[in-house]
Protein backbone atom coordinates (compact mmCIF):
# COMPACT_ATOMS: atom_id res chain seq x y z
CA UNK A 1 0.00 0.00 0.00
CA UNK A 2 3.02 1.97 0.16
CA UNK A 3 2.35 3.68 3.96
CA UNK A 4 5.64 3.94 4.34
CA UNK A 5 6.49 6.06 1.71
CA UNK A 6 3.23 8.11 2.56
CA UNK A 7 4.31 8.91 6.32
CA UNK A 8 7.81 9.42 4.61
CA UNK A 9 6.15 12.10 2.51
CA UNK A 10 3.50 13.91 4.97
CA UNK A 11 5.51 13.59 8.00
CA UNK A 12 8.66 16.39 8.60
CA UNK A 13 11.57 14.80 7.74
CA UNK A 14 14.63 14.16 9.66
CA UNK A 15 17.11 17.43 10.43
CA UNK A 16 20.48 15.31 9.74
CA UNK A 17 21.21 13.03 7.47
CA UNK A 18 22.21 10.37 10.56
CA UNK A 19 18.48 10.93 12.11
CA UNK A 20 15.56 8.44 11.22
CA UNK A 21 12.72 8.52 8.32
CA UNK A 22 9.40 9.15 10.12
CA UNK A 23 8.24 5.59 9.29
CA UNK A 24 10.97 4.27 11.59
CA UNK A 25 9.34 6.13 15.19
CA UNK A 26 5.79 5.54 13.63
CA UNK A 27 5.87 1.89 12.46
CA UNK A 28 6.76 0.80 16.30
CA UNK A 29 4.65 2.84 18.22
CA UNK A 30 1.74 1.24 15.85
CA UNK A 31 2.67 -2.06 16.44
CA UNK A 32 3.24 -1.68 20.04
CA UNK A 33 -0.32 0.03 20.76
CA UNK A 34 -1.33 -2.88 18.90
CA UNK A 35 0.28 -5.29 21.27
CA UNK A 36 -1.64 -3.35 23.96
CA UNK A 37 1.68 -1.30 24.83
CA UNK A 38 1.13 2.42 27.40
CA UNK A 39 3.42 3.91 27.27
CA UNK A 40 7.41 4.38 25.53
CA UNK A 41 9.22 2.32 27.75
CA UNK A 42 7.53 -0.91 26.10
CA UNK A 43 9.27 0.40 23.01
CA UNK A 44 12.25 -1.53 24.58
CA UNK A 45 10.69 -4.90 24.47
CA UNK A 46 9.90 -4.54 21.23
CA UNK A 47 13.75 -3.49 20.15
CA UNK A 48 14.90 -6.02 21.97
CA UNK A 49 12.78 -8.48 19.89
CA UNK A 50 13.86 -10.30 16.98
CA UNK A 51 10.42 -11.80 16.15
CA UNK A 52 8.52 -8.99 15.09
CA UNK A 53 11.70 -6.92 13.66
CA UNK A 54 12.43 -9.67 11.32
CA UNK A 55 8.57 -9.97 10.13
CA UNK A 56 7.85 -6.88 9.24
CA UNK A 57 11.49 -6.12 7.79
CA UNK A 58 12.39 -3.03 10.60
CA UNK A 59 15.91 -3.13 9.33
CA UNK A 60 16.31 -0.07 12.48
CA UNK A 61 14.54 1.06 15.21
CA UNK A 62 15.06 4.16 17.16
CA UNK A 63 15.79 3.92 20.96
CA UNK A 64 12.44 5.05 23.29
CA UNK A 65 14.20 8.25 24.14
CA UNK A 66 14.95 9.08 20.58
CA UNK A 67 11.35 8.24 19.55
CA UNK A 68 10.26 10.59 22.50
CA UNK A 69 12.04 13.40 21.42
CA UNK A 70 10.73 12.87 17.86
CA UNK A 71 6.96 13.01 19.05
CA UNK A 72 8.04 16.12 20.90
CA UNK A 73 9.06 17.59 18.03
CA UNK A 74 6.16 16.43 15.64
CA UNK A 75 3.70 17.90 18.36
CA UNK A 76 5.18 21.35 18.08
CA UNK A 77 3.01 23.56 16.32
CA UNK A 78 5.91 25.17 13.68
CA UNK A 79 6.72 21.44 12.89
CA UNK A 80 3.50 20.90 10.94
CA UNK A 81 3.99 17.48 12.34
CA UNK A 82 -0.01 16.84 13.14
CA UNK A 83 -1.28 18.65 9.89
CA UNK A 84 0.95 16.36 8.26
CA UNK A 85 -0.52 13.09 10.21
CA UNK A 86 -3.84 14.31 9.21
CA UNK A 87 -2.78 13.78 5.77
CA UNK A 88 -1.64 10.59 6.48
CA UNK A 89 -4.98 9.62 8.21
CA UNK A 90 -6.78 11.07 5.26
CA UNK A 91 -4.43 8.87 2.56
CA UNK A 92 -4.80 5.65 4.53
CA UNK A 93 -8.47 5.85 4.85
CA UNK A 94 -8.97 6.75 0.97
CA UNK A 95 -6.54 3.22 0.23
CA UNK A 96 -8.51 1.31 2.68
CA UNK A 97 -11.94 2.64 1.19
CA UNK A 98 -13.49 -0.72 -0.43
CA UNK A 99 -14.41 -0.22 -3.98
CA UNK A 100 -18.27 -1.13 -3.11
CA UNK A 101 -21.40 0.51 -4.39
CA UNK A 102 -21.69 2.12 -1.26
CA UNK A 103 -22.05 5.42 -0.98
CA UNK A 104 -23.52 6.80 2.32
CA UNK A 105 -21.83 6.27 5.43
CA UNK A 106 -23.04 6.61 9.25
CA UNK A 107 -20.34 9.19 11.32
CA UNK A 108 -19.80 8.25 14.34
CA UNK A 109 -18.09 10.54 16.52
CA UNK A 110 -16.42 10.59 20.23
CA UNK A 111 -14.35 12.34 22.60
CA UNK A 112 -12.04 9.75 23.64
CA UNK A 113 -10.45 10.51 27.23
CA UNK A 114 -6.22 10.11 27.35
CA UNK A 115 -4.80 10.68 31.11
CA UNK A 116 -2.09 12.81 30.97
CA UNK A 117 0.94 13.16 32.93
CA UNK A 118 2.62 16.20 31.27
CA UNK A 119 2.91 18.88 33.17
CA UNK A 120 2.35 21.12 30.84
CA UNK A 121 -1.61 19.86 30.37
CA UNK A 122 -3.81 22.24 31.29
CA UNK A 123 -6.12 19.29 33.14
CA UNK A 124 -5.00 15.75 33.97
CA UNK A 125 -6.35 14.19 30.35
CA UNK A 126 -7.07 15.16 27.31
CA UNK A 127 -10.36 14.97 25.16
CA UNK A 128 -9.38 14.55 21.60
CA UNK A 129 -12.50 14.10 19.13
CA UNK A 130 -12.41 10.75 16.63
CA UNK A 131 -14.74 10.24 13.73
CA UNK A 132 -15.31 6.53 12.75
CA UNK A 133 -17.14 5.67 9.95
CA UNK A 134 -19.65 3.00 11.16
CA UNK A 135 -20.07 0.59 8.65
CA UNK A 136 -16.24 -0.08 8.24
CA UNK A 137 -14.81 0.79 11.35
CA UNK A 138 -12.12 3.33 10.25
CA UNK A 139 -11.39 6.21 11.49
CA UNK A 140 -12.10 8.93 9.35
CA UNK A 141 -10.80 12.07 10.89
CA UNK A 142 -9.96 13.81 14.25
CA UNK A 143 -8.89 16.76 16.54
CA UNK A 144 -7.00 17.13 19.71
CA UNK A 145 -8.71 19.00 22.06
CA UNK A 146 -7.84 19.85 25.95
CA UNK A 147 -9.21 18.53 29.10
CA UNK A 148 -11.20 21.22 29.76
CA UNK A 149 -12.88 21.35 26.25
CA UNK A 150 -17.09 20.75 25.99
CA UNK A 151 -17.62 17.45 23.93
CA UNK A 152 -19.96 19.04 22.47
CA UNK A 153 -18.13 22.40 21.42
CA UNK A 154 -17.14 22.68 17.38
CA UNK A 155 -18.92 19.34 16.56
CA UNK A 156 -20.53 20.95 13.26
CA UNK A 157 -17.08 22.06 11.98
CA UNK A 158 -15.45 18.47 12.90
CA UNK A 159 -18.41 16.82 10.97
CA UNK A 160 -17.38 18.97 8.00
CA UNK A 161 -13.60 18.08 8.39
CA UNK A 162 -14.43 14.78 8.31
CA UNK A 163 -16.70 15.08 4.98
CA UNK A 164 -13.70 16.39 3.25
CA UNK A 165 -11.65 13.25 4.26
CA UNK A 166 -14.25 11.54 2.21
CA UNK A 167 -12.89 10.31 -1.41
CA UNK A 168 -15.02 11.50 -4.30
CA UNK A 169 -18.48 10.92 -4.69
CA UNK A 170 -19.04 8.91 -1.03
CA UNK A 171 -20.31 11.00 1.95
CA UNK A 172 -21.24 10.67 5.48
CA UNK A 173 -25.21 11.79 5.17
CA UNK A 174 -26.06 10.64 8.66
CA UNK A 175 -24.17 11.36 12.07
CA UNK A 176 -24.43 8.95 15.04
CA UNK A 177 -23.30 11.38 18.31
CA UNK A 178 -22.71 8.57 21.16
CA UNK A 179 -24.37 8.84 24.69
CA UNK A 180 -21.71 11.12 25.80
CA UNK A 181 -22.23 13.84 23.59
CA UNK A 182 -25.77 13.14 23.49
CA UNK A 183 -26.03 13.31 27.61
CA UNK A 184 -23.71 16.57 27.09
CA UNK A 185 -25.89 18.34 25.08
CA UNK A 186 -28.96 17.46 26.85
CA UNK A 187 -27.56 18.81 29.63
CA UNK A 188 -26.60 22.29 27.77
CA UNK A 189 -30.24 22.31 26.81
CA UNK A 190 -31.80 21.98 29.94
CA UNK A 191 -29.52 24.20 31.92
CA UNK A 192 -30.64 27.01 29.31
CA UNK A 193 -34.10 26.09 29.81
CA UNK A 194 -33.43 26.46 33.45
CA UNK A 195 -32.55 29.88 33.47
CA UNK A 196 -35.23 30.87 30.81
CA UNK A 197 -38.04 29.65 33.36
CA UNK A 198 -35.75 31.52 36.22
CA UNK A 199 -35.27 34.88 34.39
CA UNK A 200 -39.39 34.77 32.65
CA UNK A 201 -41.37 37.19 34.24
CA UNK A 202 -43.87 35.63 36.53
CA UNK A 203 -47.57 37.09 35.85
CA UNK A 204 -50.30 36.82 38.22
CA UNK A 205 -54.36 36.32 37.21
CA UNK A 206 -56.39 38.82 38.94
Amino acid sequence: MGICSLIDRELPRPGSAAGFNPSAHVLPLVLMLAGGGRTLEDLRVLRHDEGPGSLLQLEEMPSSDATGAWLRRMGGKESGGLVGLQRVNRGVFRRLLPSEHRTVYTLDIDATQIVAQKCEAHYPYYMPMVGHIAELGLVIGYEFREGTAAPAAGNLEFVQACERNMSKGRRSRRCAPTARLIKRQSSIIARRLARSLRSAPIRTRR
